[in-house]
């Protein structure tokens, strides 16, 4: 079993809310090891959980759609966003940030290169394996704030999905998703089987 969220594009603008939760059979799709031990009941495990997310594109004719994915700790630069009721979880470590573990050293990152990634119609799609953990900068490394990461417990969030229609901006580094939409699907920790799938529908 996973959680999957489908509804076609054309409904989205008028969605208000996390829409289109359900736990359906993976089938062929459900090909990702699933994390939980066979044996184990909910009560049994402890963060945290690593989750597999994923966006797929089915459509009846040839269609290419596109995501940013260069900067899994960004919202604004990554396709995939999840909430912990309205507060977003910084689910990867932001490198430009100091880590709180390699304190007195404080070594960062420069801007990423913002490059979109196609995500074209009957493929596996796009995936992010989420290791279960989020980053708070409650720290501070000298002068600098630095983050540390922390288990997320058990309960209900929300993931948000979003593409674009086309690209915008400059290639390589300097790219934009044009006409943008976004698709919110409530999930639980732990899930099922791991796997929390959302499907653009453009028929087919």
């Amino acid at each position: 079993m996973r959680t999957r969220g489908t509804t076609l594009v054309g409904l989205l603008a008028v969605l208000g809310g996390p829409a289109c939760y359900s736990s359906s059979s993976g089938g062929d799709e459900g090909d990702a090891a699933d994390v939980r031990p066979d044996d184990a009941g909910p009560e049994t495990l402890a963060p945290p959980f690593p989750t597999r997310f994923v966006l797929r594109l089915v459509s009846d004719i040839p269609e290419t759609l596109y995501v940013a994915a260069w900067e899994a700790s960004s919202t604004a630069g990554h396709w995939l966003t999840l909430r912990d009721g309205g507060t977003v979880l910084a689910k990867a470590e932001n490198c430009s940030i100091c880590d709180c573990a390699e304190c007195p050293a404080c070594s960062v990152c420069g801007a990423p290169c913002a490059q979109l990634s196609e995500l074209v119609a009957g493929t596996a799609g796009v995936e992010y394996r989420w290791d279960g953990r989020k980053w708070t900068t409650d720290g501070a490394c000298g002068a600098h704030p630095c983050e540390a990461p922390e288990a997320v417990p058990a309960g209900t969030y929300s993931a948000r999905f979003c593409w674009g229609t086309g690209r915008g901006g400059t290639a390589p580094c300097d790219e934009s998703l044009v006409g943008e939409s976004c698709a919110d699907v409530e999930f639980t920790l732990p899930d099922p089987d791991g796997v929390v799938e959302y499907v653009i529908d453009h028929g087919g």
